[in-house]
Order: structure tokens, then sequence, then C-alpha cells
């Protein structure tokens, strides 16, 4: 991914892609998804996928906002056009430094359930994840409704797109891909490990939540 929702999404989409995916391929279509949050910039759909964590806030990943934009979400329904929209409140946009994070505080709160932050214990090597985007399925058109894949983990101190900790996973049953970026990946809890940041063909860095749960409670509390 590294797919970078700033003017177009066109040629910075690709910026730091190992190989450029094409998104969430096989896999399967997700049924409900209340968490959910598709980005918008300028009132038009922007290419990434996010999570509600709070009424008020949302996260996603950095390489997804960028330049002086309105930004917005649709929240909670897994067609991303049929969601809820919401704006971004003014100033709402935090980046993290190092590592391929943002959180967008919104201008009213959404009723929608928040999803829980997995912490450093919540994921290990050996496991089978689940991850969510509404990426191109291989077609060139990004997906209207949201999918989901499994993938493995076999790295839990991978890097990535700006060198912070990740999470590699490998392909399962599918793979992540343009669009997805930004989107969550899931352990078998149900609880959100990780922030889609970089991938290819056969595997995805999702940087890791739990070693970033400070930065976030610092910032949205």
């Amino acid at each position: 991914m590294r797919l970078a929702a700033t003017t177009v999404v066109t040629a910075a989409a690709l910026i730091g892609l190992s190989v450029p995916a094409q998104a969430i391929i096989d896999g399967e279509f997700t049924e409900s998804a209340p968490w959910s949050a598709r980005l918008y910039q300028d009132g038009a759909d922007g290419y990434c996928t996010a999570t509600v964590i709070a009424p008020e806030w949302i996260l996603t990943a950095r390489h997804c906002i960028g330049g002086n934009h309105q930004w917005g979400f649709r929240v909670g329904n897994v067609e991303h056009a049929q969601g809820t929209y919401v704006d971004a409140a003014p100033d709402g946009v935090t980046l993290h430094d190092n590592a391929d994070l943002a959180l967008v505080k919104l201008a009213e709160a959404v009723q929608a359930p928040p999803v829980s932050l997995g912490d450093l214990e919540s994921v290990a090597d050996g496991d089978t994840v689940t991850i969510h985007g509404w990426g191109d399925t291989g077609g060139g058109q990004q997906s209207p409704r949201l999918k989901n894949a499994q993938l493995e983990v076999t790295d839990v101190h991978a890097t990535d797109a700006y060198d912070g900790r990740a999470i590699n996973g490998d392909r399962v049953n599918g793979v992540c891909g343009s669009g997805d970026s930004g989107g969550p990946m899931f352990n078998a809890a149900g609880v959100q490990v990780g922030v889609l940041s970089t991938g290819n063909s056969t595997s995805c860095q999702y940087t890791h939540v739990g070693a970033y749960r400070d930065w976030i409670s610092s910032v949205t509390t």
C-alpha cells in the first residue's frame, strides 16, 4: 500500500510498495463491520480504509493523509458509499513522527461501536489474523463492499513505510493491496493489532498497534 490519499491519490499511491499489490484478492466479503470507516478527501472517495476507535476518533495510516484538504469518513457500513458521513474536526489530524499511523478527530461523535486495540502480547508469530479493506480486487477498481482475508503472522518485529514497528503477515486465503491502506488487522479474539502500511502480492506489513498504544492514548485522551 503506502497508498497516499493526497490530491488525486494516483502517483503517490504506489510510493513505498515493495511490489504494487492487487488489494484483497480472493478472501471473502465482510458481512458486518460497524467499526469500519472509509477515508474521503474534499468530499470524494479517498482510497483508504480506517477504523473507529472512539466516538470521535478514527485510526488510519499516516501515508493516507497529506496536504491541505478537508478529510472526512463514511462510517459503519460494509458498502462504503452508504456509511454515515462525518467531517474531520478543524486541525483534527495527528500524524505519528516515525510510524505509519494517523489519528483523526471527528467534528462530531458517531454512533458506531469502536474496535478494541491490542497490546504487544495480542499477536505472535504463527498466529492467523484477519484483515479488512475496500481495495482494488485486481481489476483496477476499488471494491464497493468491504472484503476480508486471512494472513499468517511471520514477524512481529517487521518495519512499516516509516521504519516503525510492524507485523508481517503472509497470504493464507487472500492478500492486501492498494485501497486497503489504513485498514485493520484483527487477532482471533477480534482485537485490532495492526494498521496496513505496505505490502506485495504475497505478504503485508501492518504497523503494530500494541507498540504505539501510549501514543494513541496521549492523543485521544
